[in-house]
């Protein structure tokens, strides 16, 4: 079994994170970055490129950008391929943790469940925070 990574995005959000990703993290994966629309052609064809080339025992996680968005859309159809998981609405905290978890087996639901939960924990209004913590200092 090997685990194949997909960031999928309207133009070059999946880019971006996929740089800033191999960034931070430094070990080899399997990683496939389609920014969709930069050539205003339609995505099918590229996504059922991307199935054609893993293997059915391999295991595939898919990151988008936008729930219901057409990205997000095309990848809907193969969430029920065997070892296939699509995430949306990723952010840079939610993409590190998935790829950091161990490749020497599948990656269970709730465990891509508790990554998706402590991501969204990293979505912090900063200033709340600040007068969060001005208020703790003047205690």
């Amino acid at each position: 079994m090997k685990r194949h990574y997909v960031i999928a995005s309207h133009t070059k959000l999946a880019a971006g994170m996929a740089d800033t990703l191999k960034f931070f993290v430094t070990k080899d994966i399997d990683l496939i970055v389609l920014t969709a629309y930069v050539d205003n052609k339609p995505i099918d064809a590229q996504v059922k490129n991307i199935f054609s080339n893993i293997s059915a025992e391999d295991e595939i996680i898919i990151l988008t950008d936008i729930m219901g968005g057409s990205v997000n859309q095309q990848f809907f159809s193969y969430i029920y391929r065997p070892h296939t998981h699509v995430i949306s609405g990723v952010n840079l905290p939610l993409v590190m943790a998935i790829v950091m978890e161990p490749t020497d087996d599948y990656l269970i639901p709730e465990r891509i469940r508790q990554i998706i939960d402590e991501a969204k924990q990293q979505l912090v209004y900063v200033n709340d925070r600040a007068q969060e913590n001005a208020g703790d200092e003047d205690e």
